[in-house]
């Protein structure tokens, strides 16, 4: 009988030693927010992507999907992640104004920045330069910061071709920095979701929107218009953030695939992305009548005028004073940053493209 006895304990005591076994252990499952929609090439991206890390993890990580807010709203997903609501997200400075002033940068019309591309490198070496930029960033880790593509200006029933024709127009901007260049343009800028904007154009509340070319497919806002003005407006920043206290918690071998990930290949992934857009999307448009034009050489010029951005850009010097940093500092590293990045994206519209190109080992990414 002593010797069951005996027999029982040891068996209860080594199972009882199970969970701290290696593979129970290094198993996660982390939850992931975006407020896009389900069918939109954000979600696919961020999917994508997390499959990815999930293979390279031999399935130890995996994820669960909560795409358009069904989880947390889109003014909601930032801090959801920090106090741990979810394990993930993708979200931009766009609907953070004043958060994170510095990755605003990437917001500021004539800044320099021609592309998704170039403007996820600024970014990127934004963060591994400036101190201030990893400090306001500080309460997650970026697992990708990014650009999107540009924005256009989209309009009902008034083509824009000269600088009268901004004049009386309600605008949709999207957030501070970019309702600043509306404001300079002529035009009244609107801040509303931009979930509510195809309702606003349908019914004539608004003459048109700002908005990049991913938003322009993810809620359809092709449909209700009639022109697109291929004016860069601005690029907005972008990020992927995880869970510090969930990315701390994990071993180091699975931190080192997320770090593989974070170390370019998730945001350069983005911006080839986003770029594609600018292509297929206006693809789409063309298909439902939508008249897609390039600016001429005068309203360009004007557009992109010292006369226009000049004060836009001394109004973000001070925005960023009025945050509590040296704003002249910071743009100035920031404008360095970019005119040094530039000769490398020149050929960045030399041939079209499609997101679905993108093609590469994420495990050998950079090495």
């Amino acid at each position: 009988m002593k010797k069951v006895l005996t027999l029982v304990v040891a068996l209860v005591l080594c199972f009882s030693l199970l969970p701290l076994t290696a593979s129970a252990a290094e198993e996660y499952n982390l939850i992931v927010v975006n407020h896009d929609a389900s069918t939109s090439m954000c979600e696919e991206y961020i999917e994508t992507l997390c499959n990815q890390i999930s293979e390279a993890s031999e399935g130890r990580i995996t994820f669960t999907f909560n795409p358009g807010g069904s989880l947390l709203g889109a003014t909601e997903t930032m801090d959801g992640v920090k106090d741990g609501m979810a394990d993930i997200c993708w979200s931009c400075t766009s609907f953070f104004g004043g958060r994170f002033p510095i990755s605003e940068f990437i917001n500021l019309c004539g800044n320099g920045i021609t592309s998704a591309r170039m403007g996820t490198d600024v970014y990127k070496a934004m963060y591994e330069r400036i101190p201030e930029v990893q400090k306001e960033l500080g309460d997650w880790i970026p697992i990708a910061l990014h650009s999107c593509a540009y924005a256009p200006i989209s309009t009902i029933k008034t083509k824009i071709e000269t600088q009268d024709d901004f004049k009386g127009l309600q605008l949709r901007a999207a957030g501070t920095v970019a309702a600043k260049y509306v404001e300079a343009l002529g035009a009244t800028p609107i801040t509303m979701p931009t979930s509510d904007v195809y309702e606003a154009v349908s019914k004539g509340v608004i003459d048109g929107f700002c908005n990049d070319w991913h938003n322009i497919d993810c809620f359809k806002l092709y449909e209700p218009i009639d022109y697109c003005l291929k004016l860069p407006v601005n690029f907005t920043s972008c990020f992927v953030m995880m869970n510090k206290d969930v990315y701390n918690g994990m071993p180091d071998d699975l931190k080192a695939i997320i770090d593989q990930f974070a170390a370019g290949y998730a945001s350069d992934m983005a911006g080839y992305w986003w770029d594609s857009c600018n292509y297929w999307v206006g693809d789409k448009m063309a298909e439902n009548n939508v008249e897609v034009y390039d600016p001429s050489p005068e309203l360009k010029e004007w557009a992109q005028s010292e006369e226009l951005v000049g004060p836009i850009h001394e109004w973000y010097v001070q925005y960023l004073n009025d945050a509590g940093l040296d704003g002249q500092a910071i743009y100035d590293q920031c404008v360095a940053i970019v005119e040094e990045l530039a000769p490398a994206h020149e050929g960045d519209w030399d041939a079209e493209f499609n997101y679905k190109d993108w093609q590469f080992d994420p495990m050998t990414y950079g090495k």
